[in-house]
C-alpha cells in the first residue's frame, strides 16, 4: 500500500510539473493518458518488487539491501515500460520521455526516503511495542537451537516471540533452556502448535540427514506452518537464493501453501498457452535447426527417449538430435557412441551419488556431440521440442528436471521427492546455479521450488531463463 502511494505521488508530481506548474511552458490540462500511465507503471512496480523480494523482512531491516534492490527494480521497470510503449503504440499511455523520466526520478527519491528511513523506523517502533509479533517454536533443543534462541533474544529487530522448544530427546522433556520450556517431541507437533497457537517454526538441528529433515518439513507443512530452516544441508540453496536473515541467522523459508484444484489449473493454463504460443513463434527456428542437423550429420532430426516424470511414471520426451546417430552404419562411429554412452552413464552415477569433486562437474569427453549439437546444447536449443511434451501435459514449462530411466536407478530415496510434480523445461537450479552445484544441491533447489511454488515464482524463473539461455553459460559438457 505504501509503495503504491509513493509511486503514484512521484509520477503525479512529474505530470504536475510538466503540465500544470508553469515551470515547463504554459500551464495546461492533464493529457488523456495521465491516469492509465500511472496505473500501468504502479502495477509493473508491484510485480517487480515482488520478484525482487522487497516485501521480505530482511529487505525492510537492511537499508543497503533496500537501495541496491530499488536501483535494480527501477531499471527493470523502466525497461519493461519502454518495451510496452514500443509494442502497444497507443495514445492512452504516455511516451513523453521528460514526463516519465522525471516520474522515475521523483518516485525513486520518495521511495528511497520511505524504505530506507521511514518504514524501518515505523517497523522497529511496532516491534518494540510488541504490536508485530509472531509466535514461534524452535525444533531442536541442542547447541544450534540454543544459539538460535540467544541470537533472537538479543536482536532488537526480531519480531519472533519464542514460545518454546520441540525435541525428540526424552531427557529434555519439560526442562527449560534459557527460560524456554521443551514442550514435547516432533510427533506431537500438531498438538503443540494448536495448543500454543503457533504459526511458524524454526528447524535448527545440526546432526540430521537430508531424508529425515525433509520428512520433518513435510510434518510441519501438514500442520499449516511457515517454516524457517537453519541447516548446513541447505547452504547452497541459501547461497544461490535470496535467503532470509533474522538476528544474523540465515534461514531457508518454506511457506505452508497446499496445491489445490485452482492452483493446478492455473499452472496448466500457463503451460498450455505458453507452449502453444512458443511453438507458433518458434516454428521458423525449428525449420532452420532441422535443416542444420540434417546437413551436419546422418540420422533423424528429433531424438526420442524414455524418461521418468511425475510420480515415477515413464513418458517419451523429444529433443533435437545433438549427437551422432545411435545406430550409424559406420562401425567406428557406432563404437564411439557406445563408449561415450557408457562414459556418460558412469559420470552420472558418480555425480548423483556425490562422488565427484566440484572442479569436475563437467563431462570431460563427449566426442559423440556433433558440430551443430555443440551450438544447440550451449544455448539449450536442443530442448525446444519439449514444448510438445508441455502441450501434451507430460511436462511443465517450469519444474524439476526429469530423469533418465538409468539415472533414476541411481537415486537415493530422498532424491525421488523431486518427481512429486511434473518435470519442467527450465527450473530453479538451471537459472540460479547451472553447473556450479552438486547433484544433491540441485535436488534441494528443486524441492525448494516445489515447496514454495506459485505462479509468480514460475514467471520469475521463466524471465530469468531468457538471459541464461542467451548467454550460453553453464553447460555441463566442455
Amino acid at each position: 500500500m505504501f509503495d503504491v502511494i509513493f509511486i503514484v505521488t512521484g509520477f503525479s508530481f512529474s505530470f504536475w510539473f510538466v503540465f500544470r506548474s508553469g515551470f515547463y511552458g504554459n500551464s495546461r490540462s492533464y493529457p488523456s493518458y495521465f491516469l492509465l500511465s500511472i496505473i500501468l507503471i504502479a502495477l509493473i512496480f508491484l510485480f517487480v518488487f515482488q520478484l525482487e523480494g522487497l516485501y521480505k523482512y530482511q529487505a525492510i531491516a537492511n537499508p543497503i539491501h533496500q537501495i541496491q534492490s530499488l536501483i535494480k527494480c527501477y531499471f527493470r521497470v523502466l525497461a519493461a515500460f519502454i518495451i510496452l510503449v514500443f509494442f502497444m503504440k497507443t495514445k492512452y499511455i504516455s511516451d513523453s520521455r521528460l514526463t516519465i523520466g522525471l516520474g522515475f526520478i521523483f518516485s525513486f527519491i520518495f521511495m528511497s526516503i520511505a524504505r530506507v528511513y521511514l518504514i524501518p523506523k515505523i517497523f522497529r517502533f511496532f516491534v518494540g511495542k510488541g504490536l508485530i509479533r509472531k509466535r514461534v517454536l524452535i525444533i531442536g533443543a541442542g547447541e544450534q537451537g540454543k544459539t538460535v534462541l540467544s541470537r533472537l533474544q538479543i536482536s532488537s529487530r526480531n519480531y519472533f516471540e519464542i514460545i518454546g522448544f520441540c525435541d525428540d530427546n526424552l531427557d529434555l522433556f519439560n526442562k527449560k533452556i534459557f527460560s524456554k520450556e521443551v514442550l514435547g517431541a516432533t510427533f506431537e507437533l500438531k498438538r503443540i502448535t494448536s495448543e500454543y497457537n503457533i504459526k511458524e517454526v524454526i528447524i535448527s538441528i545440526s546432526n540430521i540427514e537430508r531424508g529425515a529433515l525433509l520428512e520433518l518439513i513435510d510434518r510441519c507443512r501438514e500442520c499449516g506452518l511457515t517454516i524457517h530452516v537453519i541447516s548446513e544441508l541447505f547452504s547452497k540453496v541459501t547461497e544461490k537464493l535470496e535467503a532470509e536473515e533474522f538476528g544474523g541467522l540465515v534461514t531457508y523459508r518454506i511457506e505452508s501453501r497446499q496445491n489445490g484444484l485452482v492452483r493446478d489449473a492455473t499452472k496448466r493454463l500457463l503451460d498450455l498457452f505458453g507452449s502453444l504460443i512458443l511453438l507458433i513463434l518458434l516454428a521458423p527456428a525449428f525449420l532452420i535447426i532441422a535443416w542444420a542437423i540434417k546437413k551436419d550429420s546422418k540420422g533423424p532430426v528429433i531424438f526420442k527417449t524414455e524418461v521418468i516424470g511425475k510420480k515415477g511414471e515413464k513418458f517419451t520426451t523429444y529433443k533435437f538430435r545433438s549427437m551422432i546417430s545411435a545406430n550409424p552404419d559406420n562401425p567406428a562411429e557406432a563404437k564411439k557412441y557406445v563408449e561415450g554412452y557408457n562414459r556418460h552413464e558412469e559420470f552420472m552415477k558418480e555425480f548423483i551419488q556425490g562422488n565427484i569433486k566440484e572442479e569436475s562437474f563437467f563431462v570431460e569427453d563427449e566426442s559423440r556431440i556433433t558440430k551443430v549439437g555443440k551450438i544447440l546444447r550451449k544455448y539449450s536449443l536442443d530442448e525446444l521440442p519439449q514444448l510438445i511434451n508441455v502441450l501434451r501435459g507430460e511436462m511443465s514449462l517450469v519444474g524439476p528436471r526429469f530423469s533418465s530411466v538409468t539415472e533414476y536407478s541411481f537415486y537415493k530415496p530422498w532424491q525421488k521427492r523431486r518427481l512429486q510434480v511434473k518435470p519442467g523445461m527450465t527450473g530453479l537450479w538451471q537459472v540460479r546455479a547451472r553447473s556450479e552445484v552438486t547433484y544433491d544441491d540441485m535436488v534441494m533447489m528443486d524441492l525448494y521450488y516445489i515447496q514454495n511454488w506459485s505462479i509468480l515464482f514460475d514467471i520469475e524463473i521463466l524471465l530469468r531463463t531468457i538471459p541464461v539461455v542467451l548467454s550460453g553459460k553453464g553447460s555441463r559438457v566442455k
